[in-house]
């Protein structure tokens, strides 16, 4: 049996400022700055909510180049994007398991394709770590 578990929370937003206010004025904690996406063009901001989880504001980063393909979260429809001008949304979930290959394949809906990718280390506080060159 695949098993898969909540990774996290998204919250879209124009811009990353306004997605931290937003956190921050409902939860009473401010999202801390992630990283870059460079794949994608999008940035972020992390907020640690357990051990494993946390909640991730996402927003397109001005300073990125566009990706040959549509951004993540469908980020670069007309519709959410007119809906984050007026305020973050939360907009989605994802879930982490040890098996995608599997989990792709035993869901019953069209989960997109599978894109490798690396999120890096994060310390007890949600903070992304930076190793020293």
């Amino acid at each position: 049996m695949v098993r898969a578990v909540l990774d996290h929370l998204v919250v879209a937003a124009a811009t990353l400022e306004q997605g931290e206010d937003y956190v921050e004025t409902r939860l009473g904690a401010r999202p801390l700055r992630g990283g870059r996406h460079v794949a994608m063009g999008t940035h972020n901001s992390l907020l640690k909510l357990g051990e494993k989880t946390y909640l991730e504001v996402i927003a397109i980063d001005p300073e990125a180049v566009a990706p040959g393909r549509a951004r993540w979260f469908a980020l670069d429809t007309a519709a959410l994007r007119a809906e984050v001008q007026e305020a973050p949304r939360l907009i989605h979930w994802v879930a982490r398991t040890d098996d995608i290959v599997a989990a792709r394949r035993a869901c019953p809906v069209y989960c997109g394709e599978i894109h490798a990718m690396a999120r890096g280390a994060f310390d007890s506080y949600g903070r992304a770590c930076r190793r020293a060159s």
